[in-house]
């Protein structure tokens, strides 16, 4: 509701101008009353308003027929001229915004979006240009993501709504199913930054996918698993600064208490077993046979030595954010194979990730110059020529190379974005609440601290 106000009030004031005093009885008759909006840039607005359901957008059929219905007697005096530019006004005004920044607010429809929306410009003066400009009021679809990923989730999009209900497409999935697939993707693109660099890294959480995405070369695709239904894979943006080789893990508190305290509770020995180290408050590392592992609170801090079972693998991408998600290697490289890939407590483990760390870490270092720093045991932190942007993108539709394919909605996020579409812009939709979950490598940059200390002592 308060968005449709914010628009209403900003078009109102835009056509302020157009409103006259009225005349005195004895007055002689005023000029032809001309609204601020021409016939053609009218005519123009309708027509991009018609193409919104194309874009998998609501329908602006109602507002567009006020319009209509206004500019028909917006002549006759200024009071009608300036309801009629205040109508145009406003539905310009909401479809510039829908088209730069999605139709609807992530922080309702879809609260594990975390990447900030596009800037909207200065719609002031767009508004009082176009008014007179049917050029420039079609120029709106530029506002729209640009790439060729969007229009072939359109063109599926078009080709899907053409179909009979109810029919089945090659994928089995239903035209309905579908439908909602595609909507949902094309209003994250709306949401997503315009023009993301090259070279990045695209984390696709649905498809299990870690993409490379390089200025001069093929993109490089790998295999990933990503956070379960409990502790999801939120969509955000980060940078890797750094490849760490030969990690070391210091599990969150989350972890330690649920799952690792009482495992080795009943068998003291797997602390051990797991290359697991107990340090006490002054930086010492304490015998786990003298460890009563079922006192609470626990108090020691626990830290996995590197290794070949170490959670993090051999590889550790560090790339600070505020969720502590980051990318990296895992001992247990036997889940890769696995058709539903979301396994994780929140970070994301990538297959053949000795590669990617090459490939980002070029012309610096190869994959088997890294192998053999790997294979002297030692932790070592190598830094990035440049920062590389990371992008962890919740898509369930995806249009590769002009073909479209649907992921399974792995955590249920789509429907409370069509529902939020779908809404009457005065009702309020929120998505479903999820619980953050500590990361499995949340307390990286703690352990990273605790290392020094340690060392330093």
């Amino acid at each position: 509701m308060l968005h449709r106000v914010l628009v209403f009030c900003a078009a109102a004031a835009l056509a302020a101008c157009a409103m006259t005093p009225p005349e005195a009885p004895n007055s002689p008759p005023s000029a032809i009353i001309q609204p601020l909006w021409s016939p053609d840039a009218v005519g123009a607005l309708i027509e991009i308003s018609a193409s919104a359901q194309a874009e998998g957008l609501s329908s602006y059929e109602s507002a567009a027929a006020e319009v209509r219905n206004l500019q028909q007697v917006s002549t006759t005096s200024a009071a009608d001229a300036a309801a009629f530019d205040r109508a145009a006004d406003t539905l310009f005004v909401e479809l510039a915004q829908t088209f730069a920044q999605g139709a609807v607010d992530p922080a309702r429809a879809d609260p594990q979006w975390r990447i900030p929306r596009p800037a909207l410009g200065d719609i002031t003066s767009l508004l009082s240009a176009a008014r007179g400009d049917a050029a420039l009021v079609r120029a709106l679809r530029m506002l729209l993501p640009q790439t060729s990923e969007y229009a072939a989730l359109r063109a599926e999009l078009g080709r899907v709504l053409a179909e009979p209900q109810g029919a089945d497409g090659p994928s089995g999935l239903s035209r309905e199913v579908r439908i909602a697939s595609l909507r949902a993707s094309l209003e994250r693109w709306r949401w997503a930054p315009r023009d993301l660099p090259s070279p990045r890294i695209e984390v696709r959480i649905a498809q299990f996918q870690v993409i490379l995405h390089e200025t001069s070369a093929a993109s490089r695709i790998h295999t990933a698993i990503v956070g379960a239904r409990a502790s999801q894979t939120p969509s955000f943006a980060a940078e890797i600064n750094a490849v760490t080789l030969n990690p070391t893990w210091t599990p969150p508190r989350s972890i330690l208490n649920n799952e690792l305290l009482p495992q080795f509770a009943r068998d003291p020995n797997a602390a051990s077993r797991g290359g697991y180290d107990a340090i006490d408050a002054s930086g010492a590392i304490v015998d786990p046979a003298t460890i009563d592992w079922a006192a609470r609170p626990f108090a020691y801090q626990l830290r996995q030595r590197p290794g070949a079972m170490n959670a993090l693998g051999r590889v550790k991408f560090e790339m600070p954010n505020r969720y502590d998600i980051y990318l990296h290697d895992t001992p247990n490289h036997g889940l890769f194979a696995r058709e539903q890939r979301a396994l994780s407590h929140g970070c994301v483990r990538v297959d053949d990730a000795l590669d990617l760390a090459a490939a980002v870490l070029t012309p610096a270092f190869s994959a088997s110059s890294l192998q053999a720093a790997i294979e002297t045991g030692q932790t070592r932190s190598l830094p990035l020529a440049a920062p590389l942007p990371v992008y962890a993108l919740y898509i369930t539709a995806s249009g590769a190379e002009g073909a479209v394919l649907y992921a399974d909605d792995i955590y249920q996020r789509d429907a409370a974005l069509i529902a939020a579409l779908e809404a009457p812009q005065s009702e309020a939709i929120a998505a479903p609440s999820v619980t953050a979950a500590a990361s499995e490598c949340a307390s990286a940059g703690q352990d990273k601290r605790q290392r020094f200390a340690v060392e330093g002592e």
